[in-house]
């Protein structure tokens, strides 16, 4: 089985609201079949430009978000949960212009959240507004995809057995399972069998090595994830995601504190060609 391989497009940026299509030719350039990019600004983004852009180099548009505490449909406060609904709402409307299969993300609450109280009441709420949202996933062909996260940037779900516990609320066949191997490799006993449980219900895979370099370094089993990758028939999209620079914001923000990469633009084809040959 062959996966398009794609590669989260900030590992060019230096800031969130830097310009993405900037930096698609680098990824056409290292031999990427896609470039992931981000919603989270909602309607403000320029799909028109996007796909242009993306057209001009060959490459396919993945898309992914994120919520602010503004926008969290997690929230006890109701004007809060249907702004959130409603940036969903424009991006999976963004991600069918794009020709995305998916919408990624953290898209169930807020990144580095951690509310006090009673947390059912928020998994409670963010999977009424995704179960609402599903149907509209459904009709415009998107899979609406939850990341599941390390215990240390989220508190809603951090396996995929607590992934598929929420998504039994959720209740909706287009609202799936992402996974990425960063965060496996910290929450998941074995990340071959959290893939094999994820099943039919896996809708998108980032990885990174364990240390969150590009996955040719570190010391995941690519062989087995790849096995059971192939096992559960998942045909979806494999994108390389790290934020390598320590010294800008995309780096810091995410705990890079050393460099993970020596040669940026090199880690990344050799990533392209080592997950061809040994992931997708």
């Amino acid at each position: 089985m062959s996966r398009p391989v794609g590669i989260e497009i900030f590992y060019w940026l230096d800031r969130w609201s830097d310009d993405q299509v900037a930096v698609f030719h680098k990824a056409a350039e290292a031999g990427f079949d896609g470039v992931e990019v981000s919603l989270v600004a909602g309607v403000d983004i320029d799909s028109s430009r996007i796909a242009a852009a993306a057209s001009d180099l060959g490459v396919s548009v993945i898309c992914s978000t994120g919520l602010t505490p503004a926008l969290d449909i997690s929230s006890p406060d109701p004007t809060i949960r249907r702004a959130g609904k409603e940036h969903l709402q424009r991006c999976l409307e963004q991600c069918a212009g794009l020709g995305s299969p998916i919408l990624g993300g953290v898209t169930y609450a807020p990144w580095m959240a951690f509310p006090e109280g009673d947390l059912d009441g928020y998994r409670k709420r963010s999977a009424e507004i995704l179960g609402d949202l599903g149907d509209e996933a459904s009709f415009l062909g998107i899979d609406l995809c939850l990341e599941v996260l390390n215990r240390f940037e989220s508190f809603m779900f951090n396996t995929v057995a607590g992934c598929l516990d929420f998504l039994r609320l959720v209740d909706q066949p287009s609202v799936k399972v992402q996974l990425d191997t960063f965060h496996m490799n910290m929450e998941e006993d074995d990340l071959a069998l959290a893939v094999r449980m994820a099943g039919d219900r896996l809708g998108h895979v980032q990885v990174a090595a364990n240390n969150r370099r590009a996955p040719q370094y570190g010391h995941i089993d690519w062989d087995v994830f790849r096995a059971a990758l192939d096992e559960i028939g998942y045909d979806g999209w494999v994108v390389f995601e790290t934020f390598p620079n320590p010294d800008v914001e995309t780096g810091r923000t995410t705990y890079a504190w050393r460099s993970l990469s020596d040669d940026p633009d090199g880690d990344a084809a050799d990533a392209a060609r080592f997950i061809r040959e040994r992931i997708a």
